[in-house]
């Protein structure tokens, strides 16, 4: 009886044209709580006619995703960028592995380059991938239990242009292959780099075309579709890691890696330290102590040791001088060990005064080299001869 005249109170104020707010507050004011003063409010606008919706007749009103969503979503885009270049790298290095192209190699793609690059993209795809699909898995949950909800323009944006892409590449993979074919270039090698780009690309095309009719167009895609494709994904992703791991060997030979290569750079300067040596006054070193001790070469102490054992590499006077033609020469060696083989195509070491590394091709354990040069005359402006270098 009460509710009734409540409600018959809230119906002629409303219909003397007070706000719900004005009528809210007189019904505070004279002691009643704000969710029975709602609960008024209510009742006096079912009085008044207004149709109370049911679970039959009530539409499902759009929701537009909030922040939240579509920083998820963007942030989905970013992973999906470093996942897919991860991917393709990784491949990508361990084909140049298993199939080495020696005109690569001369353009500086040595191994430390191939086996960082595999390390690089392993490193990616472990932490990338992972996020990938759980905010995935968030992005399709929402949709999924609120009906209701719209993705934001830029969503769709993002999407579609992540399908443009996706497209474009395929294209252009295809026109790729079929030009080498006719040109007669066509090698395993070549196969197989465009082979990873096309499914990275078709697989990531596909994906979004059946994401596109699920959030956009409300298609009822199964969800084993997605799940059967998340599957060859990860089997991909897997193989790649394993042949990654494979190729690239474990951290502790990388490890030894670079330090192999610290040598490698440490011999050719050192080398190209006792070569200005002899040039400038026409005799080799008795030792290193003479160059670390001489001011004009004592930058070069900080290549006379061993990066990993700290230990001196040998260095001893093969031939202190004789003559060969014109010229004197004088021959000298230097000892290292190594701690693993050399791949046999290089390492792209280099010294920093541009020599080439003599010291790239190796063996491990200890390993020397013997190198020749030309001892210099010094003039009176103090000019002399380039030096002759080779390896006996």
């Amino acid at each position: 009886m009460e509710t009734n005249s409540l409600a018959a109170y809230v119906l002629g104020r409303v219909g003397a044209g007070l706000s719900k707010k004005e009528i809210r507050d007189e019904l505070l004011a004279v002691g009643w709580s704000e969710e029975e003063a709602d609960a008024a409010y209510r009742d006096g606008l079912i009085a008044l006619g207004i149709p109370v919706p049911s679970e039959g007749n009530r539409p499902t009103l759009a929701r537009k995703s909030s922040t939240v969503d579509i920083v998820i979503n963007f942030f989905s885009f970013i992973l999906l960028s470093i996942a897919a270049t991860a991917l393709g790298t990784l491949y990508f290095a361990i084909i140049t592995k298993r199939f080495p192209d020696p005109l690569a190699a001369m353009n500086g793609a040595g191994e430390w380059a191939v086996t960082s690059s595999i390390h690089y993209a392993i490193a990616s795809l472990l932490i990338a991938f992972p996020l990938y699909f759980a905010a995935m898995r968030i992005w399709f949950r929402k949709f999924r239990e609120d009906e209701g909800r719209t993705e934001s323009g830029l969503t769709r944006w993002l999407t579609y242009l992540v399908l443009l892409v996706t497209s474009v590449t395929i294209v252009g993979d295809l026109i790729t292959v079929l030009f080498k074919l006719l040109q007669g270039e066509v090698t395993t090698r070549f196969l197989l780099k465009a082979l990873t780009i096309l499914v990275i690309a078709g697989i990531i095309f596909g994906f979004y075309t059946l994401e596109r009719r699920k959030i956009q167009y409300r298609r009822e895609i199964p969800r084993t579709t997605f799940r059967q494709l998340g599957w060859v994904v990860a089997a991909i992703v897997t193989l790649g890691l394993v042949l990654g791991f494979l190729a690239a060997g474990s951290p502790e030979t990388a490890r030894m890696r670079a330090f192999d290569m610290q040598r490698e750079a440490d011999l050719g300067r050192l080398a190209g330290c006792i070569e200005d040596y002899a040039q400038d006054l026409g005799q080799l070193p008795a030792s290193l102590d003479i160059l670390r001790t001489t001011g004009r070469y004592a930058h070069c102490a900080s290549s006379m040791q061993d990066p990993e054992t700290k230990q001196r590499y040998a260095y001893r006077v093969v031939t202190p001088s004789r003559t060969q033609g014109p010229a004197r020469i004088g021959e000298f060696e230097l000892c290292a060990n190594f701690s693993l083989a050399s791949a046999g195509y290089g390492s792209a070491a280099g010294t920093d005064d541009g020599r080439a590394t003599i010291w790239d091709a190796h063996g491990s354990g200890r390993n020397c080299d013997t190198v020749t040069v030309q001892l210099g005359e010094k003039t009176a402006t103090g000019d002399a001869t380039d030096p002759v270098t080779s390896i006996k």
